[in-house]
């Protein structure tokens, strides 16, 4: 397939990141057509509702998880893809991989029922997975 062998397991996992982050943004939309609180005049018009000063706690929460997103699953697909380059085995990139994109899932599910210490705990397990490819990446490249 290439001459990357560990290349069908990044693919895979950033597939699944993909499929998480836009699973958010539908119940983000759902959630606000259900609460039918909408902030721009056109999306109020749409749903024929007045525009409102804020959003529902949980859309605001579904948005916070999709900044969450934004700002830490570039890192890992960034580190992922680099550790890939650098010839990474399957195996071991399967079992860092796979963790990091269940951890993600398991964030999004207690951020968005507001479940603490479990996301804080969560997002630090994910940083040790980042972490882990750095240390990684490191030693293939012999520094």
């Amino acid at each position: 397939m290439s001459h990357y062998p560990a290349l069908h397991v990044f693919v895979f996992s950033l597939l699944a990141l993909f499929a998480k982050t836009s699973l958010t943004s539908v119940i983000q939309i759902l959630s606000r057509f259900r609460s039918r609180r909408f902030l721009l005049p056109e999306d109020a018009a749409l749903a024929r509702a007045a525009p409102v000063a804020s959003e529902s706690p949980f859309v605001q929460r579904c948005a916070n998880v999709w900044r969450n997103d934004v700002e830490n699953l570039p890192l890992f697909l960034m580190l992922a893809l680099t550790y890939v380059l650098l010839g990474a085995e399957p195996e071991p990139a399967s079992k860092l991989f796979a963790t990091y994109v269940l951890i993600r899932y398991a964030h999004t599910i207690v951020y968005l029922r507001g479940l603490q210490p479990w996301r804080a705990m969560l997002y630090l397990s994910g940083m040790a997975v980042c972490w882990t490819l750095v240390v990684a990446i490191v030693l293939r490249i012999g520094v």
